[in-house]
C-alpha cells in the first residue's frame, strides 16, 4: 500500500487501465473459448439428432398437451438434457426403459422448464464469464447446478405420492451408471438430467429427494437467507481490503512535517517506565524501544526521564 501510493497519479491509473483492460481480455477470452465449446457441441449434435418412434412425444403430450418441448434423440449422449430457453428441445438417446421411467425422466426435464432452471444456470455461466478470474465461481457453478437438480427433484416429487419416489430414483441411478456423455455442454443452459460431478453430491441428491418429512417452508427461508449472505458477502469483498493499520498518505505527511523539525531535549528524549520499559518520544511521535538497545548506547544522546 506504502509503495502504490508514493506512486505518481498517472502511473496509478496506468495501472488501474492495466487491470481493467486484463478483465475485460479475459472476459472476451474466456466467452470466445466457451462459445466454440458449445457451436462444436450443437453442430455435432445437430448432425446425429433424429426422431424417435413417438413414444416419449405421446407420453409428453399426456403430461402437458400443451407443450412447446420438442424432443430429438441422438447416440452422442447418455444422460437426457433439455436445450433451449425459448424454444426447448429434450436430447436423449433410446433407453431400455419402460413408460413409467420414460414419464419419470421427461416429467423431469418438464419441471426443469417450468421452474426456469435454465435461466438460473444461464446467469450462473455468465457471472462465470465475467468473473473469470475469481476461483470462486468455478467451484459454486458445480455445486449450483446440483442444488438446481435436488429443487426441481422435490419439486416433481410433490406431484407423485411418497411409493413412487423409489422408482424414480431407480431411474436416476439407472441413467446416471450408463457411462459419461460423448457430447460437451450444447448450452449455457444445459442442465443433464443424471449428471454425475462427484459421488458425494449424487448422494446427497438422492438423500434430498427421499427426505420427506422436511419442511420444504422452512427449507426455502434458509436457501434463500444462505443466498443473501453469499451475496452480500461476494459485493462487500470489493468494498474491503486488507491493509496495515496506519494510512500510509498520513504517514507521508507527517514525515515531510517532521523533516525541518529542530530536534532537541524537549521534543526527543527516553520515558523509562517503572517496568523497565523505555519509550521514545521524538516529534509527538511515541514508539516502544528495547532496553538492551538502550544499555548499548543507541539512545545515549538522549535525555532519559523517569515516569
Amino acid at each position: 500500500m506504502r509503495d502504490y501510493a508514493l506512486l505518481d497519479k498517472v502511473v496509478k491509473y496506468k495501472i488501474v487501465a492495466i487491470i481493467i483492460i486484463s478483465w475485460i481480455v479475459g472476459s472476451i477470452i474466456a466467452t470466445v473459448y466457451y462459445s466454440s465449446k458449445i457451436i462444436k457441441s450443437f453442430i455435432q449434435l445437430q448432425k446425429t439428432c433424429y426422431e424417435g418412434d413417438g413414444r416419449a412425444e405421446q407420453i409428453l403430450k399426456e403430461i402437458d398437451p400443451n407443450s412447446k418441448i420438442r424432443i430429438r434423440y441422438t447416440d452422442l449422449v447418455l444422460t437426457p438434457f433439455m436445450v433451449g430457453m425459448f424454444k426447448p428441445t429434450i436430447y436423449m438417446t433410446e433407453v431400455d426403459c419402460d413408460d413409467k421411467e420414460l414419464k419419470y425422466i421427461l416429467m423431469h426435464e418438464y419441471t426443469h422448464w417450468k421452474r426456469k432452471d435454465h435461466w438460473k444456470q444461464a446467469f450462473v455461466y455468465i457471472m462465470r464469464i465475467i468473473f473469470w478470474w475469481n476461483p470462486l465461481f468455478y467451484f459454486l457453478n458445480k455445486d449450483i447446478r446440483l442444488m438446481i437438480e435436488m429443487g426441481c427433484d422435490k419439486t416433481m416429487l410433490r406431484s407423485y405420492p411418497e411409493r413412487y419416489s423409489l422408482g424414480y430414483l431407480k431411474t436416476l441411478c439407472f441413467v446416471a451408471k450408463s457411462g459419461v456423455d460423448k457430447l460437451d455442454d450444447v448450452g449455457i443452459s444445459t442442465l443433464k438430467f443424471a449428471k454425475v460431478d462427484s459421488q458425494s453430491g449424487f448422494k446427497r441428491r438422492l438423500y434430498y429427494a427421499m427426505d420427506f418429512k422436511e419442511n420444504l417452508k422452512v427449507q426455502k427461508r434458509v436457501n434463500i437467507f444462505v443466498f443473501c449472505v453469499c451475496f452480500i458477502w461476494m459485493v462487500s469483498s470489493y468494498y474491503f481490503i486488507l491493509q496495515p493499520m496506519y494510512t500510509p498518505n498520513k504517514e507521508i505527511e507527517l514525515l515531510k512535517q517532521q523533516r525541518d523539525i529542530v530536534y532537541n531535549k524537549e521534543n526527543a528524549y527516553l520515558e523509562k517506565k517503572k517496568d523497565g520499559t523505555y519509550i521514545f518520544h521524538v516529534g509527538g511521535i511515541e514508539e516502544k524501544v528495547l532496553e538492551e538497545d538502550v544499555e548499548k548506547g543507541l539512545y545515549d544522546k538522549y535525555l532519559i526521564i523517569n515516569e
